[in-house]
């Protein structure tokens, strides 16, 4: 009995060979089989080889940047909540050192300095951070309604560099001369394969 359920699973595993293999090479037994096909099959293969390695380099590239994405928005927002912290800390009785830098901001106890020519004070200002495409800003207004608007340095938005070249990757990819000699030589080979049998095969 126990002979006889392993034959039937060997039968199995061939017939899904025997149709895999046929559904890879159509046209027949002859084209999937005959060594008269030979090279049409590995002709085939290669250019189906070519296509599957470029695409796996092309995934390996995007997984390397969304990596270094994910870790420059997690430290943009350990840099964002340590300032607003800062400032919010800032707004308690107390000495007036100075409690943290942000840019050109100086952050002390009881005042804001921008630059070293205006110095704000703390009571009824809110600050606000502005994600641009390009760029962020701190937006700061004063009670009185006056709105000073201060550009953070490069490194302060380092996600968005990483966000515009993961885009420009991508697009490079679609566009790569590899790619696309990859797809013509699939194309051609699908087409050489049809031109012989008769059938178009799957890509």
């Amino acid at each position: 009995m126990e002979v006889l359920q392993w034959g039937v699973r060997a039968l199995i595993v061939v017939a899904v060979l025997v149709g895999r293999r046929r559904y890879r090479y159509p046209g027949g037994w002859g084209p999937a089989f005959s060594r008269a096909y030979a090279p049409e099959r590995r002709e085939l293969a290669r250019a189906r080889r070519r296509l599957t390695a470029r695409a796996v380099q092309a995934w390996l590239q995007r997984t390397a940047v969304q990596l270094r994405l994910s870790s420059a928005r997690a430290a943009h927002r350990r840099r964002v909540t340590a300032a607003e912290q800062a400032l919010r800390e800032a707004r308690n009785p107390g000495s007036g050192p100075v409690v943290g830098h942000l840019g050109t901001l100086v952050l002390r106890r009881h005042t804001l300095s921008i630059g070293e020519d205006e110095e704000l004070t703390l009571a009824g200002l809110t600050v606000r951070i502005h994600h641009g495409p390009k760029s962020h800003h701190l937006i700061v207004t004063e009670a009185d309604g006056h709105v000073h608007h201060i550009p953070l340095s490069q490194s302060e938005h380092k996600e968005d560099a990483v966000r515009t070249e993961l885009r420009d990757m991508a697009r490079q990819q679609q566009l790569a001369p590899e790619r696309a000699a990859a797809l013509a030589g699939l194309k051609a080979a699908r087409q050489k394969w049809k031109d012989a049998t008769g059938r178009l095969p799957a890509r």
